[in-house]
């Protein structure tokens, strides 16, 4: 007879890595071919939304990144990317402006927002969660706009007492 409790921990890594997969896929599946490269200093423009992102009632969905400390790089220019929730596939994807902002509309539901910061970056926020390098958050776009904020900081590497 097989034991359940064994058979559970290589499923969920099974799934885990499919998610991954899922994302990675969404992300550059649907990236726009004249997107800023990740973390420079000018940010696309206008956002890239995917054909299924332009169906039904639209909504306005705001992503704010704010900061503590400093780091090597600036977030500015950080890849974003709203996924839908379920399938993961990729919404509408942009690039944060300088003043680490990324606007869309998207149709009225329920998505996980993801932003990609350089390394050293980590989330403050105990509610995110990580898949792959991107930080991420739940959104429920369904009755109105929706403002979603990132609070990072580095991760500074410990220092040998002296």
């Amino acid at each position: 007879m097989f034991d359940r409790r064994k058979l559970a921990a290589p499923l969920f890594a099974q799934a885990a890595a499919f998610v991954v997969v899922l994302v990675i896929g969404g992300v550059t599946g649907h990236a726009s071919t004249t997107a800023a490269p990740a973390h420079s200093a000018t940010p696309s423009a206008s956002p890239s939304t995917s054909a299924s992102a332009t169906k039904g009632p639209t909504r306005k969905l705001t992503v704010k990144v704010m900061v503590a400390g400093t780091g090597p790089l600036s977030v500015s220019g950080s890849l974003v990317n709203v996924l839908a929730n379920g399938t993961l596939s990729s919404v509408v994807s942009g690039a944060l402006d300088p003043a680490l902002e990324f606007a869309a509309n998207v149709p009225a539901g329920q998505y996980q927002v993801c932003v990609n910061p350089p390394p050293g970056w980590v989330s403050t926020v105990r509610t995110t969660h990580v898949l792959a390098d991107w930080i991420c958050l739940a959104a429920d776009v369904s009755t109105g706009p929706q403002l979603v904020t990132f609070r990072l900081t580095t991760q500074l590497p410990s220092q040998a007492s002296q």
